[in-house]
C-alpha cells in the first residue's frame, strides 16, 4: 500500500477502528458528497466524545476509508488527509483511493494494519453501510466480516440503539454437485464449457482430470486466458488429430463463441456442452475472493487474477444463448459446483 495513503504511530494491543463518512462525518450541506473541501463536521454530537473515553481506555483510534473519489479526480488526497488532521489528529488512517485490495469489504486495509502494529487483543469497527435498508451497501459490515473483527454500526455506538444487522453474503445453492457425478469421458469428446467468469469452468476441468487421473498427453486444456486466438485453435487442431480429449474453458456466451470448435469435425467426435449453473452474484463475488487471495496468500501457487469488472458480467447475460443439440451438441449438461467462500465481499 502507498505509503501515502496511511498513517501508522505505534502498536496497541487495544484498537478501536471507524469508517470516515457518514460515521464519524457527514457534511454540513447535507448532500450526499460534499461540495468542497470544508463541507464536513461531526456526524453525531458524541463523536468527539466518545473517541476521547476511548483514548483514556488505552485504546489506538484507526479509520479506515474508501475513496475512490481521489481516483476519479472528485476529490483530492490532501482534503481527505486535513479533514482527519483537523478533527482527529490522534487517529492513524488508511486510505483506498481506488477500486483495487484495499477497498472495502476486501480487509486490504486491516491486513496492513496489522502488519505494521500486530494483531490486537481486543478490536472492533463500526461503520455506517451495513447492509440496512437506507445504507448505500453492506461493505462496513462486510468488511469487519472479511478482517475477522467485532462490528457496530454507526447508530448502535453512538446513539445506543440497537439494530439488527447481518453480514450480506451471495447465495450458496443448497444443492450442488460432485465431479464424481459427472461421468468419465472418452478421448473422442469437445468438452464446451459456458459460464460466467470465475463461475467454476476451470475449476471443473481441474477437478475432473484429477477425479479420473488423465495424463497430460490424454487431455488438452485450452483457454484464451493462456492462449492467443491463433494458437488456440492451433493446439485445438493438433488435439483433434491426437485424438485428445479437449476441454475450450472460455466463457462460450453465444453460437458464434462456439462455432469454431463445432465445425469440421471427424464424425467420431462428440461435442459435449458443460454449462456451470453459478449466477452472477456469486460468480463476481468468487471473482473478487480469486483476485484478493490470489495477490495476497503467499501460500497461493496458482495464476495471479486480475478483478474482472462487473460489466463482463452484464455483457454475459446480454449475449448469452443457451447450448442446444441443435447446435450439434450431442450432450449437454448442467453442473452446480460445490463452492467454498473465505470471504462476503458483495
Amino acid at each position: 500500500m502507498n505509503s501515502d495513503l496511511n498513517k501508522f504511530t505505534k502498536p496497541n494491543t487495544k484498537v478501536a477502528s471507524f469508517d470516515l463518512d457518514g460515521t464519524l462525518i457527514t457534511t454540513k450541506s447535507g448532500k450526499v458528497f460534499p461540495k468542497d473541501a470544508n463541507d464536513y463536521k461531526y456526524a453525531y454530537p458524541n463523536v468527539k466524545e466518545k473517541l476521547e473515553e476511548l483514548i483514556k481506555k488505552g485504546y489506538k483510534i484507526v479509520i479506515f476509508t474508501n475513496q475512490k473519489g481521489i481516483q476519479r479526480g472528485k476529490t483530492k488526497l490532501n482534503d481527505i488527509i486535513n479533514k482527519i488532521e483537523k478533527l482527529f489528529p490522534f487517529a492513524d488512517y488508511f486510505i483506498s483511493d481506488k477500486d483495487d485490495l484495499y477497498r472495502k469489504p476486501m480487509p486490504g486495509m486491516y491486513h496492513e494494519f496489522i502488519k505494521l502494529n500486530g494483531k490486537p487483543k481486543e478490536v472492533f469497527y463500526v461503520g455506517d453501510a451495513a447492509g440496512r435498508e437506507d445504507d448505500h451497501s453492506a461493505s462496513d459490515i462486510n468488511f469487519a466480516f472479511n478482517s475477522g473483527i467485532k462490528f457496530y454500526t454507526d447508530t448502535e455506538y453512538f446513539t445506543g440503539k440497537k439494530v439488527n444487522v447481518k453480514v450480506q453474503c451471495p447465495k450458496i445453492p443448497n444443492k450442488q454437485n460432485k465431479i464424481s457425478e459427472f461421468k468419465e469421458l472418452n478421448n473422442s469428446n469437445v468438452v464446451i464449457m459456458q459460464g460466467f467468469p470465475a463461475s467454476g469452468k476451470t475449476s471443473f476441468i481441474k477437478n475432473y482430470i484429477k477425479h479420473y487421473k488423465l495424463n497430460d498427453d490424454e487431455y488438452l486444456h485450452l483457454s484464451n486466458d493462456t492462449h492467443t486466438k491463433s494458437k488456440l485453435m492451433k493446439e485445438f487442431k493438433k488435439g483433434i488429430s491426437d485424438d485428445k480429449l479437449i476441454f475450450i474453458d472460455n466463457l462460450n456466451a453465444t453460437k458464434k463463441n462456439r462455432e469454431p470448435f463445432m465445425k469440421n469435425l471427424p464424425e467420431y467426435y462428440n461435442v459435449i456442452g458443460v454449462k456451470i449453473t453459478t449466477d452472477m452474484n456469486l460468480a463476481f463475488a468468487l471473482n473478487k475472493q480469486r483476485y484478493y487471495i490470489s495477490n495476497t496468500d503467499p501460500n497461493y501457487d496458482g495464476m495471479i487474477k486480475s478483478k474482472i469488472p462487473k460489466v463482463a458480467y452484464y455483457r454475459f447475460n446480454k449475449f448469452y444463448e443457451k447450448m442446444t443439440k441443435e447446435e450439434g451438441f450431442y450432450k449437454i449438461y448442467e453442473f452446480t459446483p460445490e463452492v467454498k467462500l473465505k470471504y462476503c465481499l458483495f
